[in-house]
């Protein structure tokens, strides 16, 4: 029966994020994380959890290649680095092949990476519980790190105390008014954070004339390739040996650098395979094979090694990101009474292949031949502005139910504040998710030094 439900799980989940990865310009954790809570909150089993997860990440690192391909529009947060070289394929009139390598791409990191991530995370368990006892002071360091490696450089370090500061602060006012602190609230408020300061900024009358246009968008579309091809293409026989060989090389390096950004992975695979192609379409094809591959790599393995390796702690950002509620969903999950105490090894092995499956079933065939129908359907019947109004409104609900209208306002100010240090500053939401498991360490250590100092 658990079986049963985790295939359904996973492939459901595939079918669902399908259909938002195809939407231009959605983000992970935005619409990954509140469906997620409910079903953790539902008291779905922890394996059929696992299931969905594997699924759902697997789906939408495919989806996402579709209209990023097509329209030269990101279909994800995770698509951005490859925008670049979509258009460039584009220019060339191969829009259709470079979306099929980045597909096949994506299931070649999935498969590469879900056995490499068990057998990192088996390397790294012994190192688990001291990981946990010193977990605030590593997510210090990670939360400076991405920071660091993000766009806005020193400028995001410096800002990860005072964020931290401000969190514990609404944390502290959830004491008082709620009676404990708060989870959903705060990461809810920082996943729909950039949503939040652009609504405010159309509330402002200077800013919302920058808004307003009086032209529809207009996206042109690729022609459908002729190319004949099995209803499901082997994925391995997409890509060359060489494509082939740089995929499992950087989903390796995925595995092994999975407390990195997966955006910044990314892009890193990207700039160094591409070097090593002299032709600009085997460049522009391996690059683009590679970053899919190494994005999808770098998800699993932030979803496995943290679970199975470190005992639930949350370090990555794919774990305090987009899977977090698999690591700390009150009132049922908690760091260090998670997936990770209720999983086994086989059953990461054998669940693992059941959301990978579910998740490309629907996925990969689709990308591979309907590429262009279901971009064209995507762009003309789901408006983008109603998706982002969905999920706000998934979002606030779960707010409500964590702390009533206290849960509510303690979301949308941590989103203003979260929403503009992203889009004015570049301290992107990785950083902040991070400084958030972090923030009752600093504030601490912040104590302790004024306490000695005085």
């Amino acid at each position: 029966m658990t079986i049963l439900l985790a295939i359904l799980a996973a492939v459901g989940g595939g079918l669902l994020y399908t259909i938002i990865g195809i939407i231009p310009g959605t983000d992970e954790t935005a619409t990954m994380v509140p469906i997620t809570i409910i079903l953790v909150l539902a008291g779905a089993p922890a394996v059929v959890l696992f299931a969905w997860e594997v699924g759902i990440i697997t789906a939408m690192q495919i989806a996402h290649t579709i209209p990023t391909a097509m329209t030269a529009l990101p279909g994800s947060t995770m698509a951005v680095p490859m925008v670049l070289n979509c258009s460039l394929a584009k220019r060339l009139g191969v829009p259709h092949m470079a979306m099929r390598k980045m597909a096949s791409g994506s299931v070649v990191g999935t498969c590469f990476s879900l056995p490499l991530a068990i057998i990192v995370a088996l390397i790294l368990s012994p190192l688990g519980s001291v990981i946990a006892a010193h977990s605030g002071l590593i997510f210090t360091i990670c939360a400076l790190f991405i920071a660091y490696i993000s766009s806005a450089k020193w400028g995001a370090v410096l800002a990860v105390i005072p964020f931290a500061i401000f969190i514990q602060a609404l944390q502290r006012i959830a004491i008082e008014g709620h009676g404990s602190t708060v989870f959903t609230s705060i990461f809810m408020g920082i996943t729909i954070g950039p949503m939040i300061y652009e609504l405010f900024g159309a509330l402002i009358p200077s800013r919302r004339k920058q808004f307003s246009k009086d032209e529809e968008n207009e996206t042109w579309l690729a022609p459908e390739s002729k190319q004949s091809l099995p209803l499901i293409p082997n994925p391995f026989k997409q890509l060359t040996k060489k494509q082939i060989a740089f995929s499992g090389l950087w989903s390796a390096i995925s595995c092994v650098g999975f407390t990195m950004s997966p955006v910044g992975m990314t892009v890193l695979s990207g700039e160094a395979t591409s070097g090593r192609c002299k032709e600009l379409y085997e460049r522009i094809s391996t690059a683009l094979s590679v970053e899919d591959s190494t994005s999808n790599a770098t998800y699993i393995a932030g979803l496995i090694i943290p679970l199975l390796g470190l005992g639930g702690v949350a370090i990555g950002g794919v774990a305090a990101g987009p899977a977090a509620p698999l690591f700390a969903t009150a009132p049922r999950f908690e760091i260090g009474n998670n997936l990770a105490q209720l999983m086994t090894l086989p059953n990461y092995i054998i669940f693992g292949f059941i959301g990978l499956i579910g998740g490309a079933i629907i996925a990969y065939p689709i990308a591979m031949h309907k590429a262009r129908a279901w971009t064209e359907l995507m762009l003309r019947a789901i408006s983008h502005e109603a998706l982002i109004g969905a999920f706000c409104g998934l979002i606030v609900m779960l707010a409500f139910y964590e702390a009533g209208i206290l849960g509510v306002f303690l979301a949308v100010t941590i989103g203003l504040v979260g929403g503009f240090l992203h889009t004015v500053f570049g301290v992107h939401t990785g950083v902040q998710f991070m400084t958030y498991y972090a923030s009752a360490w600093i504030v601490t250590q912040l104590i302790t030094i004024a306490g000695i100092i005085k």
